[in-house]
């Protein structure tokens, strides 16, 4: 039984998450997977972003790379509606759009995106594979995936460094545990899972002091 399976609970508790993850750890991390999008000259940047939940990663990626477009997709409305207005309070509305729909369903046709992205998400899923499969049918040739997921392995000095932080605390102190439930990925997973999925030079990089690891592969 995973999370994603009852998206209600989302519902009750988006005020609550939004606020635990509204702080500068954990938003450095969201910031961190627009370093992975490709250049342009003049086109702008298309990017999905799977999960997107209250709005704080694509608000993240926007203050980084004004160049791209990005539609967050969420299964909890309650989400989007936060994801909304902290859109319009950050003045990023013409930057992100907001999509309800399932990631192993994505109501878009091929070739539409750069990029997709996601933020503590793919561990939730199921059918990790099935996002991924999806993912890689609707980015264009030598387009992006990147994503940062609960890292499996030793941790950096977080605890020293964060302590004082109480939202980051929290934070950690629930996902931890509820991540190691679901599935952890690690450097010799994460790479091999997006390589079954068709994506090529994978690789992958640690984030929040260790607790996290991005991933990223091409199309």
């Amino acid at each position: 039984m995973r999370l994603l399976d009852f998206p209600w609970l989302f519902e009750l508790g988006a005020p609550i998450y939004a606020w635990f993850n509204s702080q500068g750890v954990w938003l450095e991390s969201c910031a961190r997977l627009a370093a992975h999008f490709p250049k342009t000259e003049n086109a702008r940047v298309r990017v999905l972003d799977l999960g997107c939940g209250p709005g704080n990663t694509a608000i993240a990626m926007a203050r980084v790379r004004g160049d791209a477009f990005i539609v967050g997709l969420d299964l909890a409305p309650k989400m989007l509606e936060l994801a909304q207005r902290e859109t319009q309070r950050a003045n990023f509305l013409e930057n992100i759009s907001y999509v309800l729909a399932d990631a192993t369903a994505l109501p878009f046709t091929e070739n539409t995106f750069d990029v997709t992205t996601g933020h503590s998400f793919l561990y939730l899923v199921g059918d990790r594979a099935g996002v991924l499969r999806e993912a890689y049918r609707v980015l264009t040739r030598g387009g992006r995936w990147v994503s940062m997921e609960p890292r499996d392995g030793k941790t950096g000095n977080w605890l020293a460094k964060h302590w004082k932080n109480v939202r980051f605390m929290v934070s950690v102190i629930l996902w931890r545990p509820y991540s190691k439930f679901h599935g952890r990925l690690d450097e010799e997973k994460f790479p091999e899972t997006l390589a079954r999925a068709g994506f090529k030079n994978n690789g992958t990089e640690l984030a929040i002091e260790g607790l996290g690891i991005i991933g990223y592969g091409e199309k």
